[in-house]
Protein backbone atom coordinates (compact mmCIF):
# COMPACT_ATOMS: atom_id res chain seq x y z
CA UNK A 1 0.00 0.00 0.00
CA UNK A 2 2.83 2.39 0.91
CA UNK A 3 4.63 1.69 -2.36
CA UNK A 4 1.41 2.34 -4.30
CA UNK A 5 0.96 5.69 -2.57
CA UNK A 6 4.54 6.65 -3.37
CA UNK A 7 4.01 5.71 -7.00
CA UNK A 8 0.80 7.77 -7.16
CA UNK A 9 2.59 10.72 -5.61
CA UNK A 10 5.44 10.33 -8.08
CA UNK A 11 3.04 10.29 -11.03
CA UNK A 12 1.26 13.38 -9.68
CA UNK A 13 4.56 15.25 -9.29
CA UNK A 14 5.55 14.14 -12.80
CA UNK A 15 2.29 15.50 -14.25
CA UNK A 16 2.60 18.80 -12.37
CA UNK A 17 6.15 19.18 -13.63
CA UNK A 18 5.19 18.70 -17.27
CA UNK A 19 2.15 20.93 -16.91
CA UNK A 20 4.49 23.61 -15.62
CA UNK A 21 6.82 23.06 -18.57
CA UNK A 22 3.92 23.35 -21.03
CA UNK A 23 2.65 26.50 -19.30
CA UNK A 24 6.11 28.06 -19.51
CA UNK A 25 6.44 27.15 -23.18
CA UNK A 26 3.00 28.64 -23.86
CA UNK A 27 3.86 31.85 -22.04
CA UNK A 28 7.20 32.07 -23.82
CA UNK A 29 5.51 31.61 -27.19
CA UNK A 30 3.01 34.41 -26.52
CA UNK A 31 5.48 36.85 -24.99
CA UNK A 32 8.42 36.22 -27.32
CA UNK A 33 6.78 35.20 -30.58
CA UNK A 34 3.05 35.88 -30.92
CA UNK A 35 2.94 39.38 -29.46
CA UNK A 36 5.89 40.75 -31.47
CA UNK A 37 4.40 39.25 -34.63
CA UNK A 38 0.99 40.81 -33.93
CA UNK A 39 2.62 44.16 -33.15
CA UNK A 40 4.56 44.01 -36.41
CA UNK A 41 1.32 43.35 -38.30
CA UNK A 42 -0.21 46.46 -36.72
CA UNK A 43 2.76 48.65 -37.64
CA UNK A 44 2.71 47.44 -41.23
CA UNK A 45 -1.04 47.95 -41.49
CA UNK A 46 -0.78 51.57 -40.32
CA UNK A 47 2.18 52.18 -42.62
CA UNK A 48 -0.01 51.09 -45.51
CA UNK A 49 -1.96 54.32 -44.89
CA UNK A 50 1.18 56.46 -44.74
CA UNK A 51 0.14 58.80 -47.55
CA UNK A 52 -3.10 59.92 -45.96
CA UNK A 53 -1.50 60.12 -42.49
CA UNK A 54 1.25 62.37 -43.83
CA UNK A 55 -1.31 64.56 -45.62
CA UNK A 56 -3.45 65.00 -42.49
CA UNK A 57 -0.42 65.67 -40.30
CA UNK A 58 1.00 68.23 -42.73
CA UNK A 59 -2.30 70.11 -42.95
CA UNK A 60 -2.37 70.69 -39.19
CA UNK A 61 1.32 70.87 -38.37
CA UNK A 62 1.59 67.56 -36.54
CA UNK A 63 4.30 64.90 -36.47
CA UNK A 64 3.01 62.19 -38.85
CA UNK A 65 4.63 59.53 -36.69
CA UNK A 66 2.56 60.76 -33.74
CA UNK A 67 -0.62 60.55 -35.79
CA UNK A 68 0.40 57.05 -36.88
CA UNK A 69 0.88 56.16 -33.21
CA UNK A 70 -2.70 57.23 -32.50
CA UNK A 71 -3.97 55.03 -35.34
CA UNK A 72 -2.03 52.04 -34.00
CA UNK A 73 -3.23 52.52 -30.42
CA UNK A 74 -6.84 53.18 -31.36
CA UNK A 75 -7.57 50.59 -34.03
CA UNK A 76 -4.34 48.91 -35.09
CA UNK A 77 -4.86 50.73 -38.39
CA UNK A 78 -8.29 49.25 -39.17
CA UNK A 79 -10.63 51.79 -40.79
CA UNK A 80 -13.70 49.66 -40.08
CA UNK A 81 -13.09 49.51 -36.31
CA UNK A 82 -16.02 50.32 -34.00
CA UNK A 83 -15.60 50.40 -30.22
CA UNK A 84 -18.13 49.42 -27.58
CA UNK A 85 -18.43 53.12 -26.73
CA UNK A 86 -19.34 53.93 -30.35
CA UNK A 87 -16.01 55.41 -31.46
CA UNK A 88 -15.56 55.02 -35.19
CA UNK A 89 -12.86 54.29 -37.71
CA UNK A 90 -9.11 54.20 -37.74
CA UNK A 91 -8.77 57.06 -35.24
CA UNK A 92 -11.83 56.10 -33.16
CA UNK A 93 -13.71 59.39 -33.29
CA UNK A 94 -17.04 59.86 -31.60
CA UNK A 95 -19.64 61.04 -34.09
CA UNK A 96 -20.45 64.38 -32.34
CA UNK A 97 -16.75 65.24 -32.21
CA UNK A 98 -16.28 64.33 -35.87
CA UNK A 99 -19.25 66.47 -36.87
CA UNK A 100 -17.99 69.47 -34.93
CA UNK A 101 -14.54 69.15 -36.47
CA UNK A 102 -16.07 68.82 -39.94
CA UNK A 103 -18.15 71.97 -39.40
CA UNK A 104 -15.04 73.92 -38.37
CA UNK A 105 -13.30 72.72 -41.53
CA UNK A 106 -16.23 73.71 -43.73
CA UNK A 107 -17.18 70.14 -44.59
CA UNK A 108 -20.67 68.75 -44.65
CA UNK A 109 -21.80 66.77 -41.63
CA UNK A 110 -20.38 63.24 -41.82
CA UNK A 111 -22.47 60.18 -41.12
CA UNK A 112 -21.37 57.08 -39.25
CA UNK A 113 -20.68 55.28 -42.53
CA UNK A 114 -18.44 58.13 -43.73
CA UNK A 115 -16.11 57.72 -40.76
CA UNK A 116 -15.85 53.98 -41.41
CA UNK A 117 -15.51 54.10 -45.19
CA UNK A 118 -13.18 57.09 -45.58
CA UNK A 119 -9.94 56.73 -43.57
CA UNK A 120 -8.55 59.93 -45.08
CA UNK A 121 -11.49 61.90 -43.69
CA UNK A 122 -11.13 60.12 -40.34
CA UNK A 123 -7.42 61.03 -40.24
CA UNK A 124 -8.08 64.65 -41.16
CA UNK A 125 -10.75 65.14 -38.49
CA UNK A 126 -8.57 63.38 -35.91
CA UNK A 127 -5.56 65.57 -36.73
CA UNK A 128 -7.68 68.71 -36.45
CA UNK A 129 -9.00 67.54 -33.07
CA UNK A 130 -5.55 66.55 -31.78
CA UNK A 131 -4.12 69.95 -32.74
CA UNK A 132 -7.00 71.64 -30.88
CA UNK A 133 -6.29 69.53 -27.80
CA UNK A 134 -2.57 70.35 -28.00
CA UNK A 135 -3.43 74.05 -27.97
CA UNK A 136 -5.84 73.54 -25.07
CA UNK A 137 -3.05 71.96 -23.00
CA UNK A 138 -0.31 74.43 -23.93
CA UNK A 139 1.43 72.18 -26.41
CA UNK A 140 1.74 69.22 -24.05
CA UNK A 141 1.04 66.28 -26.34
CA UNK A 142 0.96 63.75 -23.53
CA UNK A 143 -1.89 65.71 -21.92
CA UNK A 144 -3.54 66.10 -25.34
CA UNK A 145 -3.44 62.33 -25.83
CA UNK A 146 -4.90 61.72 -22.38
CA UNK A 147 -7.75 64.06 -23.33
CA UNK A 148 -8.12 62.36 -26.72
CA UNK A 149 -8.72 59.06 -24.97
CA UNK A 150 -10.62 60.17 -21.86
CA UNK A 151 -12.23 63.40 -23.04
CA UNK A 152 -11.00 66.92 -22.21
CA UNK A 153 -13.81 67.49 -19.71
CA UNK A 154 -12.68 64.52 -17.66
CA UNK A 155 -9.02 65.56 -17.79
CA UNK A 156 -9.93 69.12 -16.81
CA UNK A 157 -11.71 67.71 -13.75
CA UNK A 158 -8.64 65.72 -12.74
CA UNK A 159 -6.46 68.81 -13.18
CA UNK A 160 -8.78 70.92 -11.04
CA UNK A 161 -8.78 68.33 -8.25
CA UNK A 162 -5.00 67.98 -8.24
CA UNK A 163 -4.07 71.60 -8.99
CA UNK A 164 -2.12 70.96 -12.20
CA UNK A 165 -1.49 68.37 -14.89
CA UNK A 166 1.98 67.47 -13.50
CA UNK A 167 0.44 66.94 -10.05
CA UNK A 168 -2.25 64.64 -11.45
CA UNK A 169 0.34 62.84 -13.57
CA UNK A 170 2.70 62.21 -10.66
CA UNK A 171 -0.10 60.48 -8.75
CA UNK A 172 -1.35 58.56 -11.78
CA UNK A 173 1.78 56.95 -13.23
CA UNK A 174 1.28 53.21 -13.24
CA UNK A 175 -2.35 53.51 -12.11
CA UNK A 176 -4.13 55.41 -14.90
CA UNK A 177 -5.14 53.52 -18.04
CA UNK A 178 -5.52 56.75 -20.01
CA UNK A 179 -2.05 57.94 -19.00
CA UNK A 180 -0.69 54.54 -20.02
CA UNK A 181 -2.48 55.02 -23.35
CA UNK A 182 -0.81 58.40 -23.92
CA UNK A 183 2.63 57.04 -23.07
CA UNK A 184 2.03 54.07 -25.35
CA UNK A 185 1.15 56.36 -28.27
CA UNK A 186 4.36 58.32 -27.71
CA UNK A 187 6.33 55.07 -27.69
CA UNK A 188 4.62 54.05 -30.95
CA UNK A 189 5.54 57.44 -32.40
CA UNK A 190 9.20 56.80 -31.62
CA UNK A 191 9.04 53.31 -33.13
CA UNK A 192 7.40 54.62 -36.31
CA UNK A 193 10.15 57.24 -36.56
CA UNK A 194 12.81 54.54 -36.16
CA UNK A 195 11.16 52.37 -38.82
CA UNK A 196 11.12 55.34 -41.19
CA UNK A 197 8.14 54.31 -43.34
CA UNK A 198 5.76 57.07 -42.24
CA UNK A 199 8.31 59.86 -41.81
CA UNK A 200 12.01 59.26 -41.19
CA UNK A 201 12.60 62.68 -39.68
CA UNK A 202 10.60 63.96 -36.69
CA UNK A 203 10.68 67.26 -34.81
CA UNK A 204 13.36 67.56 -32.17
CA UNK A 205 11.05 66.67 -29.29
CA UNK A 206 8.82 64.42 -31.38
CA UNK A 207 5.70 66.41 -30.63
CA UNK A 208 5.92 69.76 -32.44
CA UNK A 209 4.39 71.87 -29.68
CA UNK A 210 1.48 73.90 -31.00
CA UNK A 211 1.43 77.62 -30.32
CA UNK A 212 -1.69 79.74 -29.94
CA UNK A 213 -0.99 81.60 -33.16
CA UNK A 214 -1.02 78.34 -35.10
CA UNK A 215 -4.63 77.51 -34.26
CA UNK A 216 -7.49 79.49 -35.83
CA UNK A 217 -9.73 81.15 -33.19
CA UNK A 218 -12.82 79.46 -34.59
CA UNK A 219 -11.44 76.05 -33.69
CA UNK A 220 -11.05 76.94 -29.99
CA UNK A 221 -14.52 75.83 -28.94
CA UNK A 222 -15.64 73.46 -26.16
CA UNK A 223 -15.33 69.82 -27.08
CA UNK A 224 -16.17 66.57 -25.32
CA UNK A 225 -14.74 63.50 -26.98
CA UNK A 226 -15.86 60.46 -25.05
CA UNK A 227 -13.30 57.85 -24.15
CA UNK A 228 -13.06 55.24 -26.90
CA UNK A 229 -12.52 51.65 -25.97
CA UNK A 230 -9.17 50.50 -27.43
CA UNK A 231 -9.53 47.91 -30.17
CA UNK A 232 -7.11 44.98 -29.82
CA UNK A 233 -4.71 44.18 -32.60
CA UNK A 234 -5.92 41.58 -35.06
CA UNK A 235 -4.70 40.01 -38.25
CA UNK A 236 -6.54 41.35 -41.22
CA UNK A 237 -5.83 42.21 -44.81
CA UNK A 238 -6.93 45.82 -45.06
CA UNK A 239 -6.13 47.41 -48.38
CA UNK A 240 -5.20 51.12 -48.35
CA UNK A 241 -8.13 53.27 -49.37
CA UNK A 242 -6.93 56.71 -50.35
CA UNK A 243 -10.38 58.23 -50.54
CA UNK A 244 -10.92 62.01 -50.84
CA UNK A 245 -10.60 64.01 -47.63
CA UNK A 246 -13.68 66.07 -48.40
CA UNK A 247 -17.26 64.99 -48.60
CA UNK A 248 -19.39 66.05 -51.57
CA UNK A 249 -22.26 68.37 -50.84
CA UNK A 250 -25.60 66.72 -50.43
CA UNK A 251 -28.18 67.67 -53.07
Amino acid sequence: MGRRRRNDRGRWIHRVFWLGVLAFVGWFSVERVARPVMASVGYRRVEGYGELIRAAAAEFGLDPNLLAGVALAESSGRPEAVSEAGALGMFQLMLPTARERAALLGLREPEREDLLADPALNARLSAHYLRWLARRYDGDFEAALVAYNAGPGRLDGWIRRHGSYPAWRSESVGESAVLDYARRVLAYRDEFAARGHISPASPADGTARVLASEVPPESLVPEAQSAPVPVPDAHSDVEPDLAPTTLPDRP
